[in-house]
C-alpha cells in the first residue's frame, strides 16, 4: 500500500488514524464503537459522551482532535476543562501526535520541524503551519486551550471540546454548578454558525451540566415562524462499566493485555475494590454507572409503593369514592423554578384521602410551558375531571406574579368554583428536600400512600427513591396536596347509586 493510500484510509477514519499514529494504544470494543458513532452522521454536531472513569474518553476526544487537525488544516478548536492546567495537559498529548514521526511523514506540510520556525506552539495554543491557513486567512489558533475562568472573549472557534468540565470540586455546591453553567452559557458567542460542540465526562450530581445537556431542546419552527417541533441539542452517547447494575455482569471494556504484558480495562476484582476505596457509594454509582444515586441509599424503599386498582374508583352523588369510602379530593401544583426556564417542569398532582388518612393518587400532569394560560389550561382541565375546590401552590417570590395572575385573569374570570391556596415555607422548616421528606416519608412508611400504575406515577416513584432526584416536581406537588388535606368527617361507607366508572388515560396512565 502506498503512502498516499495509507495516508486517505487514515483520514477516512478516526479508528485507523489512531491504529497508524498510536500503534501502542490499546483499543477496546467500547473505543471502536465510539469511534464509528462519533464520526457518524447519527451524532451530529453536538455530541455529549458519558462514559465511565477510567475508560479513555479524555484521550480518545485527543485522539480525535489531532484526526479533525491532519484532516482540516484551517480548522479552530478550543479546548475547554474544569482547569486551565488540565486542558494544557490534554493539548501536551495532542502536540505529542502531531510531531510525532508518524505524522511527520505522511502529513509532512503539516507542521515544521524547527520549533522555533512555527507560526504558535506555546503551553496553552498552537497553530499548525499548513499553507491552507494563510489560503483562509485564519487567524485564531488551531487549538486553543482554557479552564473556566479562562476569558473567551474575542475568540473564534469551529469546534468546542468539553473535556471533564464537571468534577468533584464544582459538582458539589450551588454555586460551583452555577459556575460551570455560566462558562458553559459564553461558548454560543464564539462558536461559528455551524460550529460543532463535543462533550465528555462522568456524572457527578444529579442537577450537574450534563444533566441539563440531556434534557435541552431546541425549537423547530415551519416557513410561517410557527413553532412545529421541539428536539434534543445533544447526541447521547452513555454507558456503564457493567450491564448487571451490581458489579458482576459483562464488562464495557474486558481486562486486555497489551504485548508489553501492561494490562488495561475491568473485570469483577478491579471494580470491586475501587467500589469498596469510596466512602461515598453515590460518587461511586456516578463515576462508573453514570447514575447519581446509590440504589443502597434509597429515600423510600419501592416496596412502600403500593396500587389500587381503577375500577373501584367511582363517583356518585358529587363525590368519589374508592370503593365504598368516600374520598375528599385535593390538588397541588408545582410551578417551573422560573415561568422562562424550560429545563423545569411544572406539575399537578390530584389525590384523595378517606377517612382512615389513605392518600390515593388519582392523576398526574407534568409540562413544560412558559405561558401561564397553559398552567391553566392543565389546571381547568383536571378540575373539570375531578372537582376539587382548594388547590396548592408553593409561592416563592417570583411564583407569586404566576398565581396572582392565576387567580385574577384565569380563574375568576372563567367562574371556576376553586381557591389557591398559597404555601409559604419558613426556613426553621428546612429545605425543600426536607419539607417533602417529612410530610412523605412517614406516610410511606405506615402504608398509607396508594399509586396507580404506570404513567406519570413511574416519574413519581423514581423522585421518591432517589437521594438526588434531578428533578422533584411530581413529589413536591405530591407533598403540598397531602399537606392541605383533610379526611372526610362522619361515616360515609355507604352504597352508592348511579355511579360513573373513570377510565385510564390511555397514553399517560391517568384517569381519563
Amino acid at each position: 500500500m502506498t503512502k498516499d493510500e495509507i495516508r486517505e484510509l487514515a483520514e477516512a477514519d478516526l479508528e485507523t488514524f489512531i491504529r497508524l499514529v498510536a500503534p501502542w494504544q490499546v483499543i477496546g470494543g467500547i473505543h471502536s464503537e465510539w469511534c464509528r458513532w462519533t464520526t457518524s452522521e447519527e451524532a451530529g454536531s453536538h455530541q455529549l459522551t458519558l462514559l465511565p472513569r477510567d475508560h479513555g474518553k479524555s484521550r480518545y476526544v485527543a485522539f480525535k482532535c489531532a484526526w479533525m487537525v491532519v484532516k482540516r488544516p484551517d480548522i479552530r478548536i478550543l479546548y475547554i476543562s474544569s482547569t486551565s492546567n488540565l486542558a494544557e495537559k490534554q493539548l501536551y498529548f495532542i502536540k505529542q501526535i502531531l510531531t510525532s514521526p508518524i505524522v511527520r511523514r505522511y502529513w509532512p506540510e503539516l507542521i515544521e520541524k524547527e520549533e522555533g520556525k512555527r507560526e504558535k506552539w506555546t503551553n496553552t495554543e498552537i497553530a499548525v503551519d499548513h499553507p491552507k491557513r494563510k489560503e483562509e486567512g485564519i487567524r485564531d489558533p488551531t487549538v486553543f486551550t482554557g479552564g473556566l475562568t479562562t476569558s473567551l472573549t474575542g475568540l473564534h472557534c469551529d469546534i468546542a471540546v468539553l473535556d471533564d468540565v464537571v468534577v468533584q470540586e464544582n459538582a458539589y455546591t450551588q454555586e460551583g454548578r452555577d459556575k460551570v453553567r455560566t462558562q458553559y452559557s459564553l461558548l454560543s458567542s464564539i462558536e461559528g454558525g455551524e460550529a460543532e460542540e463535543w462533550v465528555v465526562g462522568t456524572r457527578y450530581h444529579p442537577k450537574d451540566l450534563y444533566n441539563d445537556m440531556q434534557e435541552m431542546e431546541e425549537e423547530i419552527f415551519n416557513k410561517d415562524g410557527e413553532l412545529i417541533n421541539k428536539t434534543p441539542v445533544y447526541k447521547i452517547f452513555e454507558r456503564q462499566v457493567e450491564d448487571s447494575n451490581m458489579g458482576v455482569g459483562e464488562f464495557l471494556w474486558p481486562r486486555q493485555q497489551r504485548s508489553d504484558g501492561k494490562w488495561f480495562g475491568f473485570n469483577i476484582e478491579i471494580l470491586a475494590k475501587k467500589r469498596a476505596k469510596y466512602l461515598d457509594k453515590r460518587q461511586f454509582r456516578a463515576q462508573y454507572y453514570n447514575d447519581p444515586n446509590d440504589p443502597g441509599d434509597q429515600r423510600i424503599n419501592r416496596d412502600k409503593f403500593q396500587y389500587y386498582e381503577k375500577e373501584h374508583l367511582k363517583q356518585s352523588g358529587g363525590y368519589w369514592y374508592f370503593k365504598k369510602e368516600r374520598l375528599n379530593i385535593f390538588a397541588s401544583v408545582d410551578f417551573a423554578y422560573t415561568a422562562n426556564k424550560r429545563s423545569d417542569f411544572t406539575a399537578i398532582v390530584v389525590i384523595g384521602v378517606d377517612k382512615d388518612n389513605n392518600i390515593y393518587v388519582l392523576d398526574i400532569e407534568r409540562f413544560k410551558t412558559e405561558k401561564v394560560s397553559e398552567i391553566f389550561e392543565n389546571i381547568r382541565m383536571l378540575h373539570a375531571k375531578w372537582q376539587f375546590k382548594k388547590l396548592g401552590a408553593e409561592v416563592t417570590a417570583g411564583q407569586k406574579m404566576i398565581v396572582r395572575e392565576l387567580k385574577d385573569g384565569y380563574i375568576k374570570p372563567y367562574g371556576l368554583s376553586l381557591s389557591i391556596e398559597e404555601l409559604k415555607h419558613s426556613a426553621r422548616q428546612g429545605s425543600k428536600e426536607e419539607r417533602i421528606a417529612a410530610i412523605l416519608e412517614p406516610r410511606y412508611e405506615n402504608m398509607a400512600m396508594w399509586h396507580y400504575r404506570a404513567g406519570n406515577c413511574q416519574v413519581l416513584e423514581d423522585e421518591l427513591v432517589a437521594q438526588y432526584p434531578p428533578h422533584d416536581d411530581v413529589s413536591d406537588a405530591l407533598a403540598a396536596a397531602v399537606s392541605i388535606s383533610v379526611p372526610p368527617v362522619g361515616n360515609f361507607n355507604r352504597d352508592h347509586r348511579d355511579v360513573v366508572t373513570v377510565i385510564p388515560h390511555p397514553k399517560f396512565g391517568g384517569l381519563g
